[in-house]
């Protein structure tokens, strides 16, 4: 009962319990909801029923019964969409705009493939560039958590030169709220290409984070690409953009490997 796991580490991050046991690869989310209903599913020793329940990251999971929700076999899917400006990253709009998923019906189209793809994150309707998509909830998990420090690069073309004072705020971070939130925002790496043009590394993948840190120190931010995301590096000084050497159009969708994105550059 004393034990060192049972004890609450409060420095250690806690998520849903559905959302645990998918990081930990034990399931997917909806059959951990399945699994913790039906009394299936003990943490640190004890049943929790509720799937939002908040556990930690690294507590011990066991599953009481692992039939009673079986997992349906897939062929896990990956693709990269080069996103054109214009268009939501959401399955349906109440307001009519083109999504993202009117242009991957092309590709899922091209390729036969029947089974649902999803966007991993989202990139706002007036930001380009990089998109993933794919079929397999844990390792989108595994991208879009900010414990695991996924690089994602973009180059950010702002309205006016960015002084050398704005610069170096930009590389010690910078204040800014989303969501209801205030927290600093500091980019792994930040590089002034021309006097307007700025490419940063994020990790977090905050709600309009990109814009905001511009906003916060007096910019407005032109155009904005997301030219990488884990493995993956979309070039632009090519016409059209490329892939690993590939054209990558804009609007147009890349089936890749996994193995592409763990390999970090």
């Amino acid at each position: 009962m004393n034990s060192r796991r049972n004890r609450v580490d409060r420095n250690v991050p806690r998520r849903s319990l559905a959302r645990v046991m998918s990081k930990q690869g034990l399931c997917s989310r909806s059959a951990a909801e399945k699994l913790a209903r039906d009394g299936n599913v003990k943490v640190n020793g004890k049943i929790v029923r509720l799937p939002e329940a908040l556990i930690p990251l690294d507590a011990t999971i066991e599953l009481l019964n692992k039939t009673a929700s079986p997992l349906p076999t897939k062929t896990p899917r990956y693709a990269v969409m080069n996103k054109r400006r214009g268009v939501v990253t959401t399955a349906a709009d109440e307001l009519g705009r083109a999504t993202v998923y009117d242009d991957l019906q092309k590709f899922l189209d091209e390729k036969n493939i029947t089974e649902r793809l999803f966007a991993v994150g989202r990139l706002d309707k007036d930001t380009e560039g990089l998109l993933l998509f794919t079929n397999d909830n844990e390792f989108a998990d595994w991208l879009t958590s900010p414990e695991n420090g996924v690089p994602k690069t973009y180059l950010a073309k702002l309205t006016q030169p960015c002084s050398d004072e704005a610069f170096k705020k930009l590389q010690e971070g910078v204040a800014i709220e989303a969501r209801g939130e205030h927290y600093v925002a500091k980019p792994t790496c930040v590089r002034k290409i021309a006097p307007a043009l700025i490419e940063l590394v994020l990790t977090e993948g905050k709600n309009r984070e990109v814009r905001r840190l511009f906003k916060a120190l007096g910019y407005s931010v032109k155009s904005l690409v997301r030219t990488g995301v884990a493995g993956l590096r979309l070039d632009l000084s090519a016409e059209p953009p490329t892939l690993d050497g590939m054209p990558l159009p804009s609007g147009e969708t890349r089936e890749i490997q996994k193995t592409q994105l763990l390999t970090l550059k």
